[in-house]
């Protein structure tokens, strides 16, 4: 394209005949000669003669821009172009020759964007398949890399045309650099393995360096050096980035520092960080980069930022975004949320914005900011701040839209106020009511093996007595409880079926009970399978457990099995051995020792060392016979529980809510997961659509000639409907009249739209198919195109100006559409947030 001269092409294009007319045409070929000989001076001169005699001359500003370009004047080069572009504005060569021209003016106010703007013209300009259009398109590619729209640039290189093997590789290698902009480096790495990379392409060995970095490896630094000696933009800055945070040997270093010296860098700020880092001296890298930073030294910002990510310094980091432009930087998004937090901060605030962080580092720091807070709110001694975290995961809950856990936080919650509740837990027949009976002083619970006593009991406080029986939904048409007054309870249950009853809720004014709640379980080896689940629930509600176990066949592998069960819940289990007076004497020390041994064996173990008593005879003493109470051994039961239990209650209750609430997150958790799958579903559909969209979009654009001229001529038949609408309105009217007719030109344009845009949308989404987008999705595109053909065309018999702007349109639409941000993924940011929560509640 280079090698291509200003002058022939606008020469064979607008021809001399202004030139020869002005007395030029000498001026002109002693212009061209002087060009074929290398002589940029004279061919200037000559230059400036013709535009003398023929100012604004296209052949002479093309001439004079092809002199300053060989002679290296830049500023009139650019001049020259300017000028040009706006005398053949529709000259793709000049727009394109204009851009690169801007993009060199670095000092320029807007260069930049003035050079995206030429590049844009020549775009619009260029013919299918050309050289401009292809160089116009990879320009543009390359500037929204260089300013962080990776998305926006992957679209134009989409819509370049392959045009050879030279082609290929300049597509794979900026492919690649897209990767590495959303910090793909597998994904840059696999498009740079297409190429053949010499040691002296600079900016492709810049590129499989980053993409090393990106993967920690060694061999980044490798070709970060090759692409660093050829002075390519960036190079450095990225082996010094390297350099501070990929391990590496002596023998590297020493490279690394032979060609900062040779580059004169080694006084830069970034270097001595990147070297102190190397060496174990991270404090001191930091130090220096913030010096660096403050005195505004260019290039320090960024490793200053890698160097406080990776050592999470809040301070280092607010220092290093603060000095950094803003762009559209995942990386540097991510830093950004970390800084705007509070340092140390226990504020649940700060928990929505670590959900929504994504690269590796950010999300990294995020897990320790959490583990944190979630440590600040559950200590390891004292109690957890439930407030805040109730209030807490009920939000993630309702995030979730997880009714089950709402519900579950909300008896969570309800649990906190009441007192220790004990489940009194056994086998079938082990004496557990009658324990009961003897711990509250009456007989309250059914005692006996009756099957009334096969369901779950519960013995709470209440002013007044009473008593309710609660029944399973697969009871019948009954309703759903029954209230009974307390003595009449034992009656009420015989009458009934009591595989009907789910659970027992006797309500006392004992003052015992306002200390302690008794759960009196079902045994676990009740013949229905219902009451021993509902033995096992017990495990779930209860803050600690009382075991019985029958003195006469203790620790049988059926009540190890069950002890196990406990165990694995963490819920604290006392174990007691019941009806020792139906023991001699002597064997009652032989019984505790089996039963200690028996624990032992199966690893288990009493809350404290196990005791032996006799539930029978201490309610015999509770209801006045001394001598009974004495021989139960309950003063001892009843000083244990006391020291253990019912002092330690809010321990115990703390452990319990700390249990359940560990179901739940986990729960929760789990919950999160499924949600971060679907999450990374939906984002891989929504990628896939996209590269549908935009290799449509590049298809259209390569084809959009033929594209055209198929739409019209589909549309041929539903015009000649509009243009016999319009003929009934024109006929015997002079050119004039037609011309000054406001109403009839609305008219015109109504018509169009009724005939034009319905059949428009269905051919411009015939066109995108595959695409997923419909010719509603299309009707707005196609009623602006139709729109500004009836109303600005003269001559409405041909429908190509139409199709093709429809067409052009339809492009626009689709990298519009293939354009579109991912929402943001918070769904990872939950489970990360929800397992913090979980180990520290662990």
């Amino acid at each position: 394209m280079a090698a291509v001269r200003l002058a022939d092409t606008v020469g064979r294009w607008m021809g001399r005949v202004e030139v020869v007319l002005g007395g030029g045409e000498g001026l002109l070929r002693e212009g061209e000669e002087a060009l074929a000989a290398g002589d940029s001076s004279r061919a200037r001169s000559a230059a400036h003669e013709i535009l003398a005699r023929v100012p604004g001359s296209p052949i002479g500003l093309a001439l004079l821009a092809d002199a300053c370009e060989m002679g290296g004047l830049e500023g009139e080069y650019a001049a020259a172009l300017e000028e040009l572009a706006l005398r053949a504005p529709s000259r793709a060569d000049v727009w394109v020759r204009l851009g690169r021209a801007r993009l060199k003016e670095r000092d320029a106010p807007a260069s930049s964007e003035d050079a995206r703007d030429a590049f844009v013209r020549a775009l619009a300009v260029a013919e299918a398949g050309s050289d401009e259009r292809r160089e116009a398109l990879i320009a543009l590619a390359d500037w929204d890399l260089g300013h962080g729209e990776p998305e926006r640039a992957e679209l134009w290189l989409e819509r370049v045309v392959d045009a050879g093997s030279g082609s290929a590789a300049d597509l794979a290698l900026r492919r690649a650099e897209v990767k590495l902009a959303r910090g793909d480096g597998a994904g840059a790495s696999a498009e740079l393995a297409r190429l053949e990379i010499e040691p002296s392409d600079g900016r492709a060995n810049l590129a499989l360096g980053r993409a090393r970095a990106i993967a920690g490896s060694p061999e980044a630094f490798a070709p970060l050096l090759r692409a660093t000696i050829v002075e390519i933009p960036g190079a450095s800055e990225a082996l010094s980035s390297a350099l501070g945070w990929i391990a590496c040997d002596e023998a590297t270093r020493a490279r690394v520092r032979s060609v900062v010296d040779a580059r004169g860098e080694s006084g830069l700020a970034r270097w001595r960080a990147a070297f102190a880092r190397a060496e174990g001296r991270r404090d001191e890298a930091r130090a220096a980069l913030i010096d660096a930073v403050r005195a505004g030294e260019a290039g320090a910002a960024r490793p200053l930022l890698d160097a406080a990510m990776d050592d999470r310094d809040a301070a280092s980091l607010a220092v290093a975004v603060a000095a950094l432009p803003t762009e559209n930087d995942a990386a540097l998004r991510d830093a950004r949320t970390l800084a705007a937090l509070e340092p140390g901060s226990e504020d649940a605030a700060i928990l929505e914005p670590l959900a929504a962080l994504s690269t590796p580092r950010a999300v990294a720091w995020a897990g320790d900011l959490r583990a944190s807070l979630a440590r600040a709110w559950i200590p390891k001694a004292g109690p957890a701040r439930w407030g805040l975290l109730l209030a807490r995961w009920e939000h993630l809950a309702r995030v979730l839209h997880d009714l089950d856990a709402s519900a579950r936080l909300a008896s969570l919650s309800a649990e906190r106020r009441r007192p220790l509740r004990v489940a009194v837990v056994g086998e079938f027949n082990a004496g557990k009511s009658t324990f009961i009976n003897a711990l509250v002083g009456q007989e309250i619970a059914p005692m006996g093996v009756l099957p009334t006593t096969a369901t779950l009991h519960h013995l709470r406080y209440a002013p007044d007595p009473i008593a309710r029986i609660l029944f399973h939904a697969t009871a019948g048409d009954g309703p759903p409880e029954r209230i009974v007054p307390v003595g009449d309870l034992r009656t009420v249950l015989k009458a009934i079926d009591a595989t009907d009853v789910r659970r027992v809720e006797i309500l006392l004014p004992i003052v015992s009970l306002t200390r302690v709640e008794i759960l009196d379980t079902p045994g676990f080896n009740a013949p229905d399978a219902r009451h021993t689940e509902a033995a096992r629930r017990a495990f779930e509600e209860a803050d600690a457990a009382i075991w019985l176990l029958d003195a006469a066949q203790p620790m049988k592998k059926s009540e190890r099995d069950v002890l196990e069960e406990a165990r694995a819940t963490r819920l604290p289990v006392q174990v007691l051995v019941n009806k020792v007076d139906r023991l001699a004497e002597a064997d009652r020390a032989r019984v505790l020792a089996a039963v200690n041994e028996g624990l032992a064996e199966s690893g288990l173990a009493s809350w404290t060392p196990p005791l032996a008593f006799s539930a029978r005879l201490a309610l015999a003493g509770k209801l006045g016979d001394a001598e009974a109470l004495v021989a139960s051994g309950w003063s001892d039961i009843e000083a244990m529980l006391e020291r253990e239990l019912i002092a330690r209650s809010e321990e115990l209750k703390e452990r319990a809510l700390r249990r359940r609430a560990l179901a739940i997150v986990g729960a929760m958790g789990h919950a999160a997961a499924r949600e971060a799958d679907e999450e990374r579903a939906r984002d891989e559909a929504r990628r896939a659509r996209s590269e549908a969209v935009a290799h449509a979009a590049a298809r259209i654009d390569r084809d959009a000639e033929t594209i055209a001229a198929r739409v019209a001529e589909g549309l041929t038949p539903v015009a000649a409907a509009w243009h016999a609408d319009l003929a009934l309105v024109i006929a015997g009217r002079d050119p004039e009249s037609l011309a000054a007719d406001a109403s009839l030109a609305r008219y015109r344009v109504d018509r169009a739209l009724a005939h034009l845009a319905r059949p428009l949308a269905h051919a411009l989404a015939g066109a995108a198919d595959g695409t997923g987008v419909t010719p509603a999705d299309l009707a707005p595109t196609a009623r602006a195109s139709v729109r500004a053909f009836a109303a600005a065309a003269r001559d409405t018999a041909s429908l190509l100006p139409l199709a093709r702007s429809a067409t052009a349109s339809l492009v626009e639409h689709l990298t519009s559409t293939a354009a579109v941000p991912p929402p943001p993924q918070r769904a990872s940011g939950l489970v990360g947030e929800l397992s913090a929560f979980a180990e520290a509640l662990g």
